[in-house]
């Protein structure tokens, strides 16, 4: 049986040997949820921000305000690049590039969105988008190499249709009339039924 005196001294040996690690996985513990917490902050802190940001974006966009709007996005860009707000400034970009007729920068706007948003579904818009951005331009082929990859479901009507459009411009009537029809028959339906109805009469087929 170890006497008091004993107890102690071990005690005393034991904290000498053991207790700076001891100490160092509390900071490290301590300091962990601390660093979590703060990282929590900033996060939510820059969400929050870039939020505002993107606001006065699209507000500069509904307005036709460009150098606010590219003011805006290049602060996005900047500064919260790691963020899905900075895809949707290029998006803003590629709008405003389209209204002003430079279908060159616009393209360039979806290819940054395209290459970065990898399989989320905003790539996918984006990717819409510069088919029609290159339809536009006349660049028929690129058009359909842009639609040449597996969309979502939801898709599928918009494709179809955009695929007719780059065909039918081709002059390749057949193909286009099929990918009408398909989008025709998509689900969910094509945004402007009527529309895809006139174009496949413009083909000299009943719609």
């Amino acid at each position: 049986m170890e006497t008091e005196e004993e107890q102690v001294e071990k005690l005393k040996t034991w904290l000498k040997e053991n207790g700076i690690s001891i100490i160092l996985g509390i900071v490290i513990g301590v300091g962990g949820i601390a660093g979590y917490n703060y990282w929590v902050h900033v996060q939510e802190t820059t969400a929050a921000e870039a939020s505002d940001h993107y606001s006065l974006m699209l507000e500069a966009l509904a307005a036709d305000a460009d150098d606010e709007l590219q003011e805006q996005a290049n602060i996005l860009l900047a500064d919260y690049g790691s963020t899905e707000y900075a895809l949707l400034a290029q998006l803003a970009l590629a709008r405003m590039h389209v209204d002003n007729a430079d279908f060159e920068a616009a393209a360039a706007a979806l290819q940054q969105v395209i290459g970065s948003a990898g399989q989320q579904p905003i790539a996918y818009l984006a990717r819409t988008r510069l088919a029609a951005v290159q339809l536009q331009s006349e660049q028929y082929d690129q058009a359909v190499d842009t639609l040449a990859v597996e969309f979502p479901d939801q898709y599928s009507a918009l494709v179809d249709e955009l695929r007719g459009d780059a065909l039918a411009l081709q002059g390749k009537t057949a193909e286009a009339i099929d990918a009408y029809r398909k989008a025709q028959n998509g689900q969910p339906q094509p945004a402007n039924p009527e529309f895809l109805r006139q174009k496949l009469n413009d083909l000299g087929t009943s719609g």
